[in-house]
């Protein structure tokens, strides 16, 4: 009970102090910074990516469940978090930077459904009028009908 006691107090003073040791200034930086980016990027960065796409792909049917209530975005931010993030902290972030948290998810405003416009009907096909031929036309086709009907 005395250690739990002693481990508990540890635990309470040390969450206590971690926020003096907090602070906001700026580190120039070494050589050694940029012998570190040479190794760790593409040691750790790479397969990250990697491994991210793979579990993308391996959880996409899960994700789809997600998508059935609003906002609709689930694919999105499960790519920007598991492949989008990892390559461009390997190939993208300056060198330095150990902010760098720039995902590739457009912020953009979530599409609306609305109505479909009113669908346009098609043009009516116009009736041809029909031709009416003089009188004496049709005195002639009747005759010549009835000359090589006779035959």
């Amino acid at each position: 009970m005395k250690k739990l006691r002693k481990s508990v107090v540890f635990v309470l003073f040390a969450a206590l102090a971690a926020p003096s040791f907090a602070d906001n200034h700026e580190v120039e930086s070494d050589g050694y910074d940029l012998m570190g980016e040479m190794i760790l990027r593409p040691v750790f960065g790479l397969p990250a990516t990697i491994i991210g796409a793979a579990v993308y792909a391996a959880v996409s049917p899960l994700t789809a469940l997600f998508m059935i209530p609003k906002p609709h975005d689930s694919f999105v931010k499960l790519a920007d978090t598991l492949v989008c993030k990892p390559a461009k902290w390997t190939f993208v972030r300056p060198i330095g930077d150990y902010r760098y948290n720039e995902g590739c998810a457009r912020k953009v405003q979530p599409v609306v459904y609305q109505p479909a416009p009113p669908v346009v009907e098609a043009p009516k096909p116009m009736v041809k009028p029909q031709v009416q031929y003089p009188d004496d036309t049709n005195k002639k086709i009747d005759t010549i009908f009835k000359k090589r009907m006779m035959k």
